[in-house]
C-alpha cells in the first residue's frame, strides 16, 4: 500500500485495478492497453500489496515487464534512485522484480544487480535477494567483492543466511560472525516447574504468573488441564497465550470456543471463531457466517477469511453452500496471500463453475494459486499451452514448475 491516508485502491474491474490486485486477468488486458507499458511500471514504483510480509507480486511483475518491454535498465535506475525507504517501498519492489528477472536469466538483469553489490549504497539488501534467488553460480564469485566492501563492518552487515552461511566456510571472519550469534535460546524461568504447578499458577489472580505459566505450558504442547479455567482467565492481558492454547487443545476447546464466538464484543471471539473452522462441525456454520459477518464489518482488516473459508469447505452441505457469492466477491481483495485458500474452498462448494478462477489462476500473481490452478484446471487447448509456459520458464517457482511438468506427463 502507501503511507498516503487518501489514497485507494482502482477499481477491480480496471486494468490498474486488476494489476495492483495481481489478477491473471490484467495479462491479458495490459497488453493491449494504451499506455500499458507506464501501467506496469507504476506498478513497480508503488508496491500496491496489501501486506509486504506475504503477498506476492515479483514473479507477476516481472513477467508484466517482460510482456510490455518495459527496460530493465529503468528498473535499475529506480534502485539508484531510493538509497533510503520511501513509502511506496519502491527500492524493494523493483529489487525483487528485477532479480526474478535474472532467474529468468534476462543477462541486463543480472549484470546490473552484479554491478551495484560493487557500487551501490544498499549493496547488502541487492546481494541477499540474489543469493536467495539465484542459482549459486551466478552470485557466488561475488565474495571478493563483499569482502572488499565489508570493511570494519562485518559486524553489523553479515547476517544468517545467503549467502554467508555459504561464503562461512571459505571465510573465517564471516564465520566468526555467525558464530557469535549462537548464544542461549529464549529464557524459560519455569523450565523444570511440574504441570501441576504451572496450572496452578495459571489459577492465581497474578497476570504476570500467568502468563510464563502459560507460554511455558504451551511449549509442552496441549493441556486439557487448562480447559476449566480458560474462559475465567483476563483474556485482555493474556489474548496471545490462551489464544495459543486453544490452538494446540483443538477440538477438545471447541465449548469455549463457542462460547467466545457467541458472545458480541468478546475479547477471545475471533480465536473463537477460528477454533470452530478448524474442528466445528455443520451445527457451527451459523456461527462461521457470523464471524465472516464480523469481518466484513471491519473494512481495514483483510485477514481470516481464508480460515474461514477452509472451515466452512471443509465443513459443507447447502448451507454452506450459501457462502459462494462471498467467495467470488473476495477473489478479487488486494491481500493476495489468501486467494489459494478461496479457490480451494470454491473446488469444494463450486465445482460446476470453478474452471474461470482456475483458469484465472494459471495467470495469477501468487505462486500457490498457480500452482493449484495447474494441477486442477481442466485441460483444455489454451491451458495446456500455459502449463507449457510454467513448466519452462525458469523465473517461476520450483513448486509451479513442477505441477505444470506433472499435469503434462
Amino acid at each position: 500500500m502507501t503511507d498516503d491516508e487518501n489514497w485507494s485502491y482502482a477499481g477491480s474491474r480496471t486494468v490498474l485495478g486488476a494489476v495492483q490486485r495481481g489478477l491473471g486477468r490484467a495479462v491479458f488486458r495490459v497488453a493491449s492497453k494504451p499506455g500499458g507499458t507506464e501501467l506496469v511500471l507504476r506498478c513497480v514504483v508503488q508496491d500496491y500489496r496489501w501486506d509486504r510480509q506475504v503477498d506476492e507480486r515479483a514473479v507477476y511483475l516481472a513477467r508484466l515487464v517482460r510482456q510490455t518491454k518495459v527496460l530493465v535498465t529503468v528498473l535499475l535506475s529506480l534502485l539508484d534512485e531510493h538509497p533510503v525507504d520511501n513509502g511506496e517501498n519502491t527500492f524493494d519492489n523493483a529489487l525483487s522484480t528485477r532479480s526474478v528477472l535474472g532467474r529468468g536469466d534476462v543477462p541486463e538483469a543480472i549484470d546490473g544487480l552484479r554491478a551495484y553489490v560493487g557500487a551501490g549504497p544498499r549493496w547488502v539488501e541487492v546481494l541477499e535477494q540474489v543469493a536467495g534467488d539465484w542459482p549459486r553460480e551466478l552470485w557466488d564469485d561475488l565474495l571478493p567483492v563483499a569482502q572488499a566492501r565489508l570493511a570494519d563492518s562485518a559486524d553489523d552487515v553479515v547476517g544468517n543466511g545467503a549467502p554467508w552461511k555459504d561464503w562461512a566456510t571459505v571465510d573465517d571472519r564471516i564465520a566468526a560472525v555467525i558464530n557469535s550469534r549462537r548464544g542461549p535460546s529464549c529464557p524459560r524461568p519455569l523450565r523444570s516447574a511440574p504441570t501441576d504447578d504451572l496450572l496452578a499458577a495459571v489459577a492465581t489472580d497474578n497476570v504476570g504468573r500467568q502468563d510464563t505459566a502459560l507460554r511455558e505450558l504451551n511449549r509442552r504442547g496441549p493441556q486439557p488441564g487448562l480447559l476449566p479455567m480458560l474462559d475465567a482467565l483476563a483474556v485482555d492481558d493474556l489474548y496471545f497465550p490462551v489464544g495459543r492454547a486453544v490452538t494446540l487443545l483443538g477440538a477438545q476447546a471447541l465449548p469455549v470456543a463457542r462460547l467466545w464466538a457467541s458472545v458480541p464484543g468478546h475479547p477471545m471471539r475471533w480465536s473463537g471463531y477460528r477454533a470452530l473452522a478448524a474442528h466445528g462441525d455443520d451445527s457451527d456454520v451459523p456461527a462461521l457466517l457470523a464471524g465472516w459477518d464480523w469481518l466484513d464489518s471491519r473494512p481495514d482488516d483483510l485477514c481470516g477469511y481464508d480460515e474461514l473459508a477452509t472451515g466452512l469447505a471443509h465443513i459443507g452441505g447447502d448451507s454452506v453452500r450459501a457462502v459462494v457469492p462471498r467467495l467470488r466477491r473476495l477473489w478479487g481483495s488486494p491481500h493476495t496471500y489468501e486467494r489459494a485458500a478461496y479457490l480451494r474452498a470454491l473446488l469444494v462448494l463450486d465445482l460446476e463453475r470453478v474452471h474461470l478462477p482456475l483458469a484465472e489462476g494459471l495467470w495469477d500473481c501468487e505462486a500457490d494459486v498457480r500452482q493449484l490452478a495447474a494441477e486442477m484446471a481442466p485441460l483444455e487447448p489454451e491451458v495446456e499451452a500455459r502449463l507449457a509456459v510454467l513448466r519452462d520458464d525458469k523465473m517461476e517457482t520450483t513448486q509451479v514448475r513442477a505441477a505444470a511438468r506433472a499435469r503434462l506427463g
